[in-house]
């Protein structure tokens, strides 16, 4: 049926109403169940909750759908990501019904979740069969052809003979070869029916036999939660929990073929819809299986790796606002045609806003409700070479405390995705006397700000012994310039709000563009010089306890977010003009601002130690995120092991150490082959010697740093020998890409430059090397995904220190010496901890500690590598998107 009702130039009756709505439920009810198949074969939910238990599993999935649907309808409200296809809505407004019904059967009755999923696949088979009668039978007008095709009747062909194996083995017992027969005979049948009916009945009357067998066989508990076959031919045996979760993923694919075939007409439409469906929901089984090597460590040191986990509903929800930026922009971007591929775009789009939408909600779930998530789970740690299993827990708390760093983190990464989003407002708006003379006194008035705290950091808080200048004058210097950049800072909004008709805001905003440049640029400037006054000064001006310049931060913050508000509201009724795009950067510039003044609210807080508090939220130095494995050091001594800190900053020292010293050579080097040196026997020689580095053991490369760079770093081992040892290992990787980069780049690129009378180098250095940055970047990320892991080379070079009690200091240990080499740091040429030999240690060779512990270490390795990848493929996106704005 597509969308063709929602076409203004087609009527459709009631009957197709109804038949698009059931089955858009159908296919909501398809993916509930297979999402909670895919939890159950986990473990994250038990296949014989049941109850109240199942019951508050359900509402947190409701609540979580609530969300996701919920920020997609905001967004789509807003303007911001318009959602047209009927489709889309249609399954958004079932999941929503499905998992509310789903919560209410679970707190009625005593079902388990196993019946449940039982008899969701019943009413499945019941629907999808219904409306292939309905377009048999012309209830309902469909285009279906002649047959559904020799590809599907195959695979029902293939699907008849498993569920016909296990019918027959069911019946006559697999002693006997009758089920053999049995298997045949429901195999060729469906096939048969599936080829020789025409496509609206071969395509669901199949599909719906074999979801209701499968169905019925759980709701009956003939194949329950108990149930376990070991038969003699193998070595282990089927249990209940994995067959019960196949048994519903294999029907939740086959009634979403069939339903969204059913959905669109059936015909080509059909087939594609059913097509894009079936293909999404393996594309989700089959990143759930390449996922099994990561789940494998994952499952095998998660648990000692969390041990003690928590996180404040706050914290979460900060942590969350980056990703629904970013998600929200992809979402934003056109989706195609009106064709049914546009709600397939849309829905891929909107995924995201649904999913950090989702996450939000159930940190708000936390908070409205009182009750804390949690995980209870035992590890296990070493005691006098004796394991001993401890209690723990991974929990999200009602806590509203926010720690200083994680808001520092994500208002940064806000401002710069806002910054970067804003273009310009210059010589938009009327021309304000006060703003020009405004604009004239600002830099004034920041740089005396900055130099006035400069003096105290150099004189101290009290200079020459004069208390009264810094307890008084900068007491109030700090009072009167927090107030003057709130008062910039709310200009923007009093100049929006002050008279004329509301429905005009659009307007107003534009003519006094000038105030929010000043507002942002300069309230931001003045309260950043501030700030950093006030941390020189010792002095922290409050008024009944609140300290000035985080009230004036907070405010400044909340008016930029009102004033980001009230014009979106407002955008929403003007046509796409010249006005509509100066008022989207008007809200991109409120936004950067507002997030550039939480920034300077969490720089307070960590500068000064002092608090914050707005009602039961806080921004304190210390948040409510706790994560003894990463966060804290081994503890020797203690009731519990402690973490592997010092060993996460080793590793991290190891690779950026190793990076910095490989890509400017390797990139050097790929220039000067590439570009300067004449294309012979030179550069063929160097290129086959590159390749045989890069195909060079690992332990070759340690083995010459123990013979070559420790005796002369010092003679012993050090994190420096260990950097150098991977830069050696990373560099004919960064030399290799980088000379493929920099060949792919046009020609036509230098000659175009040559031709405005550019000399070589400056073409190289402007032209070559940044469009081949790409390429670059990914030969970086490949070699950094190996060295991060390297461990032969960090035995012999770096040592193996274990359950190190203090991280390695690499910019504190520098220092000023007056002999040569002048600068010296002995942190560098000292060992340090690091994860590869942490997990080696512990786990191979059986060094200390607990296998628990080797395998969490593993985890936080995989973590920390999977972190490089993430800023290394974000630094290569940005370079393209570069590329391809110029």
């Amino acid at each position: 049926m597509s969308d063709a009702y929602a076409r203004d130039t087609t009527l459709v009756g009631a009957d197709s109403r109804l038949y698009d709505r059931a089955l858009d439920g159908v296919i909501s009810l398809t993916v509930v169940g297979f999402a909670l198949a895919l939890l159950s074969l986990v473990q994250v939910v038990g296949l014989a909750a049941s109850g109240p238990a199942l019951g508050e599993f359900l509402l947190a999935l409701t609540a979580v759908t609530a969300g996701g649907v919920g920020a997609v309808a905001a967004f789509s409200w807003a303007n911001v990501v318009p959602i047209t296809s009927e489709r889309l809505r249609g399954v958004a407004g079932g999941l929503l019904v499905s998992t509310v019904l789903l919560t209410g059967v679970a707190y009625a009755s005593a079902v388990t979740l196993a019946a449940l999923l039982g008899w969701l696949l019943v009413v499945e088979s019941v629907v999808v069969v219904a409306a292939g009668a309905a377009s048999r039978f012309g209830v309902v007008e469909t285009t279906p052809d002649a047959s559904a095709g020799l590809l599907a009747g195959g695979a029902f062909g293939v699907v008849g003979l498993g569920v016909g194996a296990g019918v027959g083995g069911s019946l006559v017992g697999f002693d006997s070869l009758a089920w053999v027969a049995v298997a045949v005979v429901v195999g060729v049948a469906l096939l048969v029916l599936t080829v020789v009916a025409r496509e609206d009945v071969g395509s669901t009357v199949p599909a719906g036999l074999v979801v209701a067998v499968l169905g019925g066989t759980v709701a009956s508990a003939a194949i329950g939660v108990g149930w376990q076959w070991n038969p003699d031919v193998v070595s282990g045996g089927f249990t209940g929990g994995v067959v019960v979760p196949i048994f519903v993923l294999t029907g939740s694919l086959l009634s979403a073929w069939s339903a969204a075939k059913a959905r669109e007409g059936f015909g080509a439409q059909g087939r594609q819809y059913g097509t894009f469906l079936v293909i999404n929901l393996n594309a989700l089984l089959m990143l759930a299986v390449m996922a099994a090597i990561v789940v494998f460590v994952t499952l095998k040191g998660v648990g000692y790796a969390f041990h003690g986990f928590s996180i404040g509903a706050a914290s979460a929800f900060i942590a969350t606002l980056p990703l629904l930026a970013l998600a929200a922009h992809r979402a934003s971007q056109p989706a195609g045609t009106e064709e049914w591929r546009g709600g397939a775009r849309q829905l891929l789009r909107v995924l995201p806003v649904s999913a950090v939408g989702a996450l939000s909600a159930l940190f708000a779930y936390v908070v409205v409700t009182g009750r804390a998530l949690a995980y209870d789970f035992t590890y296990t740690v070493q005691v006098n070479r004796q394991p001993e299993v401890l209690d723990t827990s991974v929990s999200v708390t009602r806590s509203l405390v926010v720690g200083s760093p994680l808001v520092l983190v994500a208002s940064v990464a806000l401002l710069a995705y806002f910054f970067r989003r804003y273009g310009s407002l210059e010589n938009v708006g009327e021309d304000l006397p006060v703003v020009g003379q405004v604009r004239k006194a600002l830099p004034l008035v920041v740089g005396a700000l900055v130099v006035l705290a400069g003096a105290f950091g150099i004189f101290g808080a009290n200079p020459f012994g004069v208390t009264a200048l810094g307890g008084t004058v900068a007491y109030w210097i700090v009072v009167v310039a927090a107030v003057a950049a709130m008062a910039l800072a709310l200009a923007p909004l009093a100049g929006v709000l002050a008279g004329g008709d509301p429905r005009n805001v659009s307007e107003r905003a534009v003519g006094v563009a000038p105030l929010f440049v000043v507002g942002a640029f300069g309230g931001l400037s003045v309260l950043l010089a501030t700030a950093f006054l006030e941390s020189t000064a010792r002095t922290v001006p409050n008024v009944a306890g609140v300290p000035v310049v985080a009230f004036a931060a907070f405010v400044a913050a909340a008016g930029f977010l009102a004033t980001a508000a009230l014009l979106a509201l407002g955008r929403g009724n003007v046509e796409e003009t010249i006005t509509s795009r100066l008022v989207g950067e008007e809200v991109t510039l409120s936004l950067a601002a507002a997030a550039g003044f939480v920034g300077v609210l969490g720089a307070h807080v960590a500068g000064t130690g002092v608090p914050f508090r707005v009602g039961p939220f806080a921004v304190a130095t210390q948040g409510s995120l706790s994560w003894p494995m990463a966060m804290q050091a081994y503890i020797p001594l203690g009731a519990e092991p402690g973490g592997i800190l010092p060993a996460i900053v080793g590793t991290v020292w190891l690779v950026v150490g190793a990076t910095a010293f490989a890509v400017p050579l390797g990139l050097g080097a790929a220039v000067f082959l590439t570009e300067y040196a004449e294309q012979g026997n030179f550069t063929n020689l160097v290129e086959i010697a590159t390749n045989a580095l890069w195909s060079t053991p690992s332990i070759v490369f340690g083995l010459f740093g123990a013979a070559f760079l420790i005796p002369r770093l010092g003679g012993d081992e050090s994190l420096l020998a260990g950097m150098l040892v991977l830069g050696f290992m990373l560099l004919p990787l960064v030399l290799i890409t980088s000379r493929e980069a920099i060949k792919a780049v046009p020609d036509e690129y230098r000659d175009a430059s040559a031709a405005l009378g550019v000399d070589q180098w400056t073409t190289i250095r402007s032209v070559v090397i940044p469009a081949a940055m790409p390429g670059v970047i990914t030969g970086v990320i490949l070699g950094v995904g190996r060295i991060a892991g390297e461990t032969a080379p960090l035995i012999l070079v770096l040592g193996s220190t274990l359950n190190s009690t203090e991280a390695v200091d690499v910019i504190g240990g520098f220092r000023f010496v007056a002999q040569p080499p002048f600068v010296v740091n002995e942190a560098l040429t000292a060992a340090s901890a690091s994860l590869p030999t942490q997990v080696w240690a512990v786990i191979a060779a059986g060094v200390s500690g607990s296998p628990s512990m080797g395998w969490a270490s593993a985890f936080i390795l995989l973590m920390v590598v999977l972190s490089f990848y993430a800023v290394g493929i974000t630094a290569r996106t940005i370079f393209r998107r570069k590329l391809d704005y110029e």
